[in-house]
């Protein structure tokens, strides 16, 4: 190895800084790049000028990846393409965007939660972990570039993930067809992509529009687990149809009915048409502070200038109604933004996963009373916290009248909304 890459090993550098612990002119810096040949890397341009070293990851067999994206209307465009680097480190050609690992776009359309749980059995050739959590930056590039072809947004890596998309055909269901994908899924053969969210689902394309499908199994009431899952979903139906009625864009959902099970389908949002797609990122990659609340988070990207005024309202009465609907799950990957290539302001998705987390199951199998205490406003919900509180009772009634739920369950929404309807006389 040469003096120049025993540098850039370290990872990249600006073009001043190397000729500083080289000792080099400008001229012999360019010779020793030049030298180098194809293992440096040139980004940026003048004073700007920095260089970083090629470099393989484990068990890929290049060091570039073509990027494409996917339009609303179904076609590919070139979208550039990444370059790895030593240090771990990345280029997104040509702008020479670096990133520490991988670019947020990439590490975020991740395979995760349910589906993504069943991606490495059922791609076993990959050499994948088993757990998701023991995956590094590079086993996600090797999930992307080579069975990347239908994970969420609209960006797909490398060339043979682009030829499986240029082949991929939606997995065609009809309703009927629900309990026996639900069983596959169980089984571990998930239709669909690995969309997010810990609940069983399966991906399927119904009457030309692609949906997620929850579902949870109808055992009867002797099975207090199962049944709180069933009421969970249902009242997700609910929760979402409020947040529609009070003018905050929610994803369409619609509540099926089986003999076997429950089923909620959500439209997917990321896609258009049969073969469409739209770019979005979480709130965990947009904004970088997971300790934030949804509403401190939409404030601070309001007062950033990457989020509107209106969006940013939206955002904490999410929050506000989440909180008031004893959502205990709203974590930064539960809320989504529309992106478009070049632009710092996001557009903020619909809303999902709307769940009353508090009553869930526990880990062990365990179906415990759990007090609803009614939440005080923060002073980022101040200024929605009465529209939202009026939405929870909404949600909270309805849950209490609606006879798809259990007797058990329907009183903890009746009592709920007596609550939230006695804290807002106060």
């Amino acid at each position: 190895m040469s003096a120049l890459t025993d540098e850039l090993i370290r990872g990249v550098a600006h073009a001043a800084g190397l000729r500083a612990r080289l000792g080099v002119s400008p001229a012999t810096l360019m010779r020793s790049v030049r030298a180098a040949g194809l293992d440096v890397v040139r980004l940026g341009r003048a004073r700007a000028t920095q260089y970083a070293l090629r470099q393989q990851w484990p068990h890929l067999d290049a060091s570039r990846f073509p990027l494409f994206r996917i339009t609303a209307s179904g076609e590919p465009e070139s979208a550039g393409e990444l370059v790895t680097l030593a240090a771990r480190q990345s280029a997104w050609m040509p702008a020479g965007r670096i990133a520490n690992g991988l670019p947020i776009e990439m590490a975020d359309a991740r395979p995760a939660g349910f589906l993504g749980r069943h991606f490495a059995a059922t791609h076993a050739d990959l050499r994948l972990p088993p757990r998701l959590v023991d995956w590094s930056d590079h086993h996600i590039l090797a999930a992307l570039s080579r069975r990347g072809e239908d994970l969420p947004g609209n960006l797909v890596v490398g060339e043979e993930s682009f030829s499986r998309w240029q082949s991929l055909a939606p997995d065609v269901a009809g309703r009927g067809d629900y309990p026996a994908l639900a069983d596959a899924t169980i089984a571990g053969h998930p239709p669909g992509s690995s969309a997010g969210g810990e609940r069983p689902k399966f991906g399927v394309c119904v009457d030309g529009r692609h949906m997620l499908v929850k579902f949870a199994a109808r055992r009867g009431a002797a099975d207090v687990v199962a049944q709180r899952w069933a009421d969970l979903l249902v009242l997700e139906g609910v929760a979402l149809d409020v947040v529609a009625s009070w003018g905050v864009p929610a994803a369409r959902t619609h509540v099926i009915g089986m003999p076997s099970h429950w089923f909620l389908e959500s439209e997917r949002f990321d896609r258009v048409g049969a073969r469409g797609r739209l770019s979005v990122l979480s709130l965990a990659a947009v904004h970088g502070d997971p300790a934030d609340t949804w509403a401190r988070a939409a404030t601070r990207l309001w007062e950033s200038g990457r989020l509107t005024g209106e969006d940013s309202r939206r955002l904490r009465w999410l929050d506000a109604f989440g909180a008031l609907i004893a959502n205990t799950d709203r974590h930064h990957h539960n809320i989504v933004f529309f992106t478009d290539p070049g632009e710092s302001v996001v557009r903020l998705a619909p809303a999902f996963d709307q769940v009353s987390m508090l009553y869930a199951p526990s880990a062990d199998g365990q179906v415990s009373h759990r007090a609803f205490v009614v939440p005080r406003a923060t002073p980022d919900t101040l200024d929605v916290w009465a529209a939202a509180r009026d939405a929870a009772h909404q949600f909270w009634q309805r849950g209490a009248d609606d006879r798809r739920v259990s007797d058990d369950m329907r009183a903890t929404c009746a009592q709920n909304a007596r609550l939230v309807s006695q804290a807002g006389d106060n």
